[in-house]
């Protein structure tokens, strides 16, 4: 019974928890902005993927508005919470947005100020037509860095990327030119595996256990099997199964690669099916774009 008691208690604290919604409010360009992608993604689209586990909105930001008169408009009162943020601040983390909301519950905020952003009680932005601050927020500015030219955004790139780089090799990946070396924030890539300088990895890629990836590669949305070996080519969309290698100057796209098989120098395959333990020669040309029965066997 006092197990139960104190389960029942635990539910109770977590269904009394105040719940949170981050609204981004999306900053349209001007003339003086940059509107490019950080390794993939739009500005927003970092801010979206640092509410993790947190519910979001993306809404075009009329600056004719005040951020709190704009929230007005677009609040979700099925939330006890508002996280405005700003989009164009790509480097904030989810860490610092779960700090946001512990340090809100404990001081029971109405309004506060974050170092750009706030974070309002609804029930407080419902009832009043004057808000007042009650709360500064001062941690994690660097989180809050603001992109709004060329040199900013150069700036953000070089920390995302610093990040990322630095998340895989703490993971046990063995990056030689981290400065070198392009990774987008979906490629997931098994401890073990070794990347040379100049390499490009995009999209849902996936590199498996003990993969070699040679310098001047470009690999996108592509599945690289365990202990594949790659060296200065170009795959997309292509699934690479395990202990191939494939050398350099080689473009391969939406293909399936079997075990074991051997690409040599200069191949293009686009649309195939290579079976297990198989050799294309030097400069090999296949394309089966218009036939889906085609393959290498």
């Amino acid at each position: 019974m006092e197990v139960q008691t104190k389960l029942n208690i635990k539910i109770n604290d977590l269904a009394n928890e105040p719940k949170f919604k981050v609204l981004i409010c999306n900053t349209k360009c001007n003339k003086n902005s940059f509107a490019g992608k950080i390794l993939g993604l739009k500005l927003s689209e970092w801010v979206a993927f640092a509410c993790e586990n947190v519910p979001f909105e993306v809404v075009d930001y009329d600056k004719q508005l005040s951020l709190i008169d704009f929230a007005k408009k677009h609040v979700d009162y099925a939330y006890d919470y508002t996280i405005i943020l700003l989009s164009n601040t790509p480097l904030i983390t989810n860490d610092t947005i779960q700090n946001i909301i512990e340090y809100c519950k404990v001081k029971k905020i109405k309004l506060c100020k974050l170092n750009v952003g706030y974070v309002v009680s609804n029930e407080y932005l419902k009832s009043q037509e004057n808000l007042l601050v009650d709360s500064i927020y001062t941690q994690n500015a660097d989180d809050f860095y603001l992109v709004e030219n060329k040199s900013q955004f150069t700036y953000a790139f070089k920390i995302l990327s610093e990040r990322i780089n630095n998340f895989h090799i703490n993971n046990g990946v063995e990056i030689l030119s981290p400065t070198s070396t392009y990774i987008e924030p979906f490629v997931d890539i098994s401890s073990g595996v070794t990347i040379y300088p100049n390499n490009s990895l995009k999209g849902k890629t996936t590199l498996s256990d003990n993969v070699i990836l040679k310098e001047n590669n470009v690999i996108e949305n592509s599945k690289i099997g365990k202990g594949s070996c790659i060296s200065g080519s170009e795959i997309n969309g292509t699934i690479v199964s395990n202990n191939v290698y494939i050398a350099s100057f080689c473009e391969i796209k939406n293909c399936i690669i079997g075990n074991d098989v051997i690409i040599e120098k200069g191949c293009s395959l686009k649309n195939t099916n290579v079976e297990s333990n198989q050799k294309i020669k030097t400069n090999g040309v296949i394309d089966n774009t218009n036939d889906s029965n085609s393959g290498v066997r």
